[in-house]
């Protein structure tokens, strides 16, 4: 084989590796040129990510087969390179070397503590190794997403009951934002329907900025609020999932109903950065390459996403 003959294989190779789904990925659209597709690589409904500047990786989590709401033990933590390569498809995995994961969901990184939710509460692992550490039970079912506030606190979302069919069962699971304090005490930051199944979240201030996977708005909780919550900002699609704050202050957010990745401008207007993406899910800020990561939960895929100036 010749030498060019072989760096065209090399390179056809890359291209498979993180393209190779690039036939399901075609209806995504992208609003800027050099999105890289991470796809049929092994993920599971990959939920969540968050970037880790130290070790500069993407850690992926994966919910796994099955209901999102079971102990099933079956979910797994995936670790991925900036340039899209698989590094540990289950990194960290539910059932192996005494991790329980069941469905991971939202990320946050604290010093060398990596937190992940899951169901009934929180796993925290060593962010270099993976080992656990500590496990957090909370009230309620479906943690989904988390974050440290610079007190050393960790706010968690819980997407509480499933809305269908009905009636609501509240006996056992509630929507809510808890706290959790530097002594390891559990506070509800504001409980009950209305909330509409909070999902992601930005710390904000003395309060946070949540998502609603059951509405199309973004909910402001705590801040001497008490118990109750007001509107942030009203979006044009529903099902409203990831929620990051980009380092220019601006917050970007995901819709399953509108299959839409958006930038919220100063006045909170909308203005797309991927559309057509089908169940657009979590999000992870990378500043060092001034892009983000985006995971398509049902099509088991992640973007790499640059932003636009």
């Amino acid at each position: 084989m010749s030498h060019r003959s072989t760096a065209a294989h090399v390179a056809l190779a890359a291209c498979v590796l993180v393209c190779s789904a690039c036939h399901r990925a075609a209806l995504a659209t992208p609003q800027s040129s050099g999105v890289v597709t991470v796809a049929n690589v092994g993920f599971n409904q990959p939920e969540n990510l968050v970037y880790d500047s130290v070790a500069d990786v993407y850690l992926v989590s994966n919910m796994g087969p099955g209901n999102p709401a079971a102990r099933d033990d079956n979910g797994f933590i995936s670790r991925v390179s900036p340039d899209g390569r698989v590094l540990a498809l289950r990194w960290i995995a539910g059932g192996q070397n005494g991790v329980v994961l069941d469905a991971p969901k939202g990320l946050a990184i604290h010093g060398d503590t990596l937190v992940v939710a899951d169901v009934g509460g929180v796993h925290l692992f060593d962010r270099r190794t993976g080992a656990p550490l500590e496990t957090i039970t909370l009230p309620g079912l479906v943690m989904n997403d988390v974050a440290y506030a610079p007190d050393g606190s960790l706010w968690i979302t819980d997407t509480g009951p499933n809305r269908t069919p009905p009636p609501v069962d509240t006996t056992k699971d509630l929507d809510a934002v808890w706290r959790v304090d530097r002594t390891g005490r559990v506070h509800a930051v504001a409980r009950g329907l209305m909330l509409g199944r909070p999902d992601g979240i930005v710390l904000d201030g003395m309060g946070a900025l949540v998502s609603t996977f059951g509405a199309n708005r973004i909910e402001r909780v705590g801040a001497g609020l008490g118990n109750n919550f007001a509107t942030h900002a009203t979006l044009p699609g529903g099902r409203v999932d990831g929620l990051r704050r980009l380092p220019d202050g601006h917050l970007i957010t995901t819709s399953w109903d509108a299959k839409a990745v958006w930038r919220l401008d100063d006045n909170l207007a909308p203005h797309a950065l991927m559309t057509n993406v089908t169940s657009p899910a979590g999000v992870a800020i990378d500043a060092r390459r001034h892009r983000v990561a985006i995971t398509s939960m049902q099509t088991n895929t992640m973007y790499l996403v640059p932003l636009s100036e």
